[in-house]
């Protein structure tokens, strides 16, 4: 189960990334969320870790498939 925050931090990688059409970088989503990169750093480690996003250095994230089916 997702806490509220790692909940917010998908929907907003969810919207950058236009439907998971393209990764969205750290800088940017730091600045959607209004906070520092080093913050985005530790989230992207624990929702990739939990399997509902995909990230590559320097390349960015993006939501799994498996999560943008969910309702």
């Amino acid at each position: 189960m997702l806490s509220l925050t790692e909940e917010n931090y998908l929907k907003a990688i969810y919207h950058l990334s236009d439907g998971g059409a393209k990764s969205v970088l750290t800088n940017e989503l730091a600045e959607a969320m209004n906070t520092k990169a080093a913050s985005v750093t530790d989230m992207i480690k624990k929702l990739s870790a939990k399997s509902v996003i995909t990230y590559e250095k320097y390349y960015g994230v993006n939501v799994t498939a498996k999560e943008r089916m969910k309702p």
